[in-house]
C-alpha cells in the first residue's frame, strides 16, 4: 500500500484496513458519496479524455461553463496559449486526447478537476512528464485558482515536493 492507495482511501474509493481516514474533520465512511464529492476532488494518476472539443471536455465538470471561466482555468494550468494556438475552445481532440501531448492531456484533466472548486484536492503525480519550470508554473497556477483548498499531492517528483508546504513519506 502506498501513496496512490492513500488518495483512494481519502476519496472514499477504498476502505481503510485497521485505521480511520478523516476528511474535513469527519471519517470518510461517515460522508455520503454525493456529500464527499461536493467537497473533495481526485485527479488519479491516469485520467481519461474523450474525443470532442476542449469546451466539451471542461463542461463535463461544469455544465454551462462561460468562456471566461474556461480560459481562466486553462491559464491556471498553463494551457491557454496552447489551446488558443490550436483554434480555441471549439478545437476538437481526437480519441483519448489525441492532438495534445501527454503533459497537455494531463493538464486538461487537471483543469477539469479544478473547475469543481473542491475544498480538498487530491492529486496523484499531477505534473508527471513536465519539465521543472512548467511544473512549478502549473503548481503556482493551481494554488492561485484554489487559494483556500487543502491540496494533497502523491508524488516522487522533486518539483512537487519542493512546492509543497509539508511532506509525508508513505511506504
Amino acid at each position: 500500500r502506498g501513496k496512490s492507495t492513500l488518495l483512494l482511501i481519502l476519496a472514499g474509493l477504498l476502505t481503510p484496513q485497521g485505521c480511520t481516514a478523516r476528511v474535513l474533520g469527519h471519517s470518510v465512511d461517515a460522508w455520503s458519496p454525493p456529500a464527499l464529492r461536493r467537497h473533495l476532488a481526485l485527479l488519479p494518476q491516469r485520467s481519461a479524455l474523450m474525443s470532442g472539443s476542449i469546451r466539451e471536455a471542461l463542461s463535463l465538470a461544469c455544465p454551462d461553463l462561460p468562456d471566461s471561466a474556461a480560459w481562466e482555468v486553462l491559464r491556471a494550468v498553463c494551457l491557454e496559449q496552447t489551446i488558443r494556438a490550436k483554434g480555441g475552445l471549439d478545437w476538437r481532440l481526437g480519441e483519448a486526447g489525441v492532438g495534445l501531448s501527454g503533459g497537455e492531456q494531463r493538464r486538461l484533466a487537471l483543469a477539469r478537476v479544478l473547475l469543481r472548486r473542491p475544498d480538498v484536492l487530491l492529486l496523484d503525480e499531477p505534473t508527471e512528464g513536465l519539465d521543472a519550470e512548467t511544473a512549478m508554473r502549473v503548481l503556482t497556477g493551481l494554488r492561485g485558482y484554489l487559494p483556500d483548498a487543502a491540496i494533497l499531492i502523491a508524488s516522487h517528483n522533486a518539483t512537487e515536493r519542493a512546492w509543497a508546504g509539508a511532506t509525508i513519506c508513505v511506504g
